[in-house]
């Protein structure tokens, strides 16, 4: 229990902090992007309610935060290693389309450094500009929302990918 702990107390810090983020040449091989088009019929209440419910039932998946007003959720997930993701969600009603319902899905590795490592957040910040690979989990851990939110909500979400991380093996 007190690893836990300190892993959430660090995570808490990595979450704010994201330095794996802060260089848009170092992060591109650990994020990825995709925007989700939901059915017509779907409102923005409706469908992210449906991601914080798929977040909250999944393991190892936290939702650190639901903003209704800027239409954007933050979800932090964890690896085995405990290394800490983070998933962002932007709403967006598309009028060109009809008023079709769109999320911007962007997930990015949070540092080089897992947050079993003693002063995890702290390490990241100085090494922020060491490249480092997600080997493809940022897209397998939006896959896993994705099919977790259709799953509950019953409705089909198509995904296109926007931008595939460098060390993706698609």
């Amino acid at each position: 229990i007190g690893k836990m702990v300190y892993i959430s107390l660090q995570g808490n810090i990595q979450s704010k902090l994201r330095p794996g983020s802060w260089l848009p040449g170092i992060r591109n091989p650990h994020s990825e992007e995709v925007e989700w088009k939901f059915p017509e019929s779907t409102s923005k209440e409706t469908a992210m309610n449906a991601v914080s419910e798929a977040a909250t039932s999944l393991d190892n998946f936290l939702e650190r935060s639901n903003d209704k007003e800027s239409r954007t959720i933050v979800i932090d997930t964890f690896t085995k290693a405990k290394w800490m993701d983070q998933v962002v969600l932007k709403f967006k009603e598309d009028g060109s389309d009809g008023g079709e319902l769109k999320a911007q899905v962007e997930c990015c590795a949070t540092g080089f450094f897992p947050l079993i490592v003693p002063l995890a957040p702290l390490l990241n910040i100085i090494f922020c500009f060491i490249p480092f690979g997600d080997g493809g989990n940022c897209a397998r851990t939006m896959k896993i929302l994705q099919k977790k939110v259709t799953e509950m909500s019953g409705t089909e979400i198509e995904s296109k990918t926007i931008r595939y991380s460098l060390t993706n093996p698609k």
